[in-house]
């Protein structure tokens, strides 16, 4: 079946190509083959690099692109950001074990791989292969994937909220890609959803045993032509680390939510109760309600009704940050590679300075304000194009620096009017903190 892309995105990717939209746009093709739009005024040109090999470690990602903060995680440089389509290269990842691989699971070769949709919410339950899948109709969505955990050093750096618990993340758990998928409509018509179907949990199968998270099935009936299962990233194959071949596609929501290297998905009239969803990924904290279990809810990976002492995260919030990188001197550890020292301010020369960053939200940007030195809040201007509800948006602004220590501060507002905060409530996690990020720079 010849696979379908939305033609107003299709129609949207060819004017930003063509620079029919805002000012001239740079393509560079990434070193992974993705393609990335940069502000410029020069003409099509190429980044050389080649692809990167497996060195055996947690990840397949060369590491010196990212920033890594233990385990098999690393956050992005978003400092260094300046391309409106991130760089598969450049993408954060979020692993809670290494990158599965195929020598070590056979089941992720495309020839192999399969997703098994079952369960007593679907009247037709089906497997479906590698080939099945693509042979179905599909969508090309531009969205950002964030970590829930993204902006958590804010609660140790403005908010002195240590007993926060987790990775370093800074503001760089977040890229933008541009994701084609399956959407879970035509996966529903497939197997038949019964009216009397719950929740969906979607299972990894490789990635250890207890990766896996459910999601609400009237959720998914929101929005079911945006939600699906994603096989390419940038319009290449998903990379192993970004969960290749298959991964579920939530946008919006915190990137848990899209599980990696998916290989069944179960639909229930029940709910599921699972780590992902109760002592991980999930709001713990005086401020958040608990989630109420139900009499016939299903229990996984050792959790009991006394463990759901919190609520799970969904939607993320309104962002936004500037290319600087944050003064860390509170948090508990700091990136292997972090460009500062422990409490160390970025240096600037005084003169004119063109201040970039990104400004990103659930339900798009409307705006972004800034302000200098605890000044009145001014508009910046929002760079073009923008490419739809999920995606980020690149803005800046003058500034005319003089010699000294200052501060700046980015506040972003979605269209539906939310604005981000001074602060954020405490949750044990360190979930979705979206506080108004301060940025200390001395100017020299």
């Amino acid at each position: 079946m010849t696979r379908k892309l939305d033609q107003i995105e299709r129609d949207l990717v060819q004017k930003v190509k063509r620079g029919e939209i805002g000012r001239r746009d740079l393509f560079r093709v990434s070193a992974a083959g993705a393609t990335a739009l940069a502000m410029g005024g020069g003409s099509l040109a190429v980044t050389a690099g080649a692809a990167r090999a497996d060195t055996g470690g947690p990840n397949y990602k060369d590491m010196g692109r990212v920033m890594p903060i233990g385990g098999a995680n690393a956050t992005g440089r978003w400092f260094d950001y300046s391309t409106l389509i991130t760089p598969v290269e450049q993408f954060y990842v979020r692993n809670h074990y290494p990158t599965p691989r195929a020598a070590d699971y056979p089941e992720l070769d495309p020839a192999n791989w399969k997703v098994r949709i079952h369960g007593a919410g679907v009247a037709n339950p089906i497997e479906l292969s590698y080939e099945d899948l693509l042979a179905l109709p599909s969508r090309s969505i531009f969205a950002t994937m964030e970590c829930h955990g993204n902006g958590r050093n804010l609660f140790w750096e403005q908010q002195g909220m240590m007993d926060v618990t987790g990775g370093p993340w800074g503001l760089g758990a977040v890229g933008l890609a541009e994701w084609t998928y399956v959407p879970m409509s035509v996966i529903f018509d497939l197997v038949g959803l019964q009216d009397t179907a719950v929740e969906a949990l979607f299972q990894s199968g490789v990635d250890g045993e207890d990766m896996r998270r459910p999601m609400p099935v009237a959720d998914i009936l929101e929005r079911p032509d945006d939600i699906g299962l994603a096989y390419m990233m940038n319009g290449l194959p998903l990379q192993p680390d970004h969960g290749f071949p298959v991964r579920a596609l939530v946008p919006g929501w915190g990137g848990t939510a899209s599980i990696k290297w998916l290989t069944e998905i179960r639909i229930e009239p029940h709910r599921f109760w699972a780590r992902l969803n109760v002592r991980n990924e999930a709001y713990i904290g005086p401020e958040h309600a608990a989630d109420t279990p139900g009499p016939h809810d299903e229990y996984l990976d050792g959790v009991t009704a006394a463990d759901v002492v919190g609520t799970m995260v969904r939607w993320m919030n309104v962002k936004s940050t500037l290319t600087v990188p944050l003064v860390l001197d509170q948090s508990p550890n700091l990136p292997s590679n972090y460009p500062l020292d422990r409490g160390e301010l970025p240096v600037m020369t005084a003169g004119q300075h063109t201040m970039a960053g990104y400004a990103w939200a659930p339900d798009g940007v409307r705006e972004v304000h800034y302000r200098l030195n605890g000044s009145g809040w001014q508009r910046a201007a929002l760079v073009p194009p923008n490419l739809g509800r999920y995606t980020w948006v690149r803005f800046e602004f003058p500034w005319d620096a003089t010699a000294g220590v200052h501060e700046i501060e980015t506040r972003a507002t979605d269209n539906s009017g939310v604005t981000q905060p001074a602060t954020y409530p405490f949750n044990l996690l360190g979930m979705t903190n979206n506080a108004i990020p301060r940025f200390r720079i001395e100017v020299v």
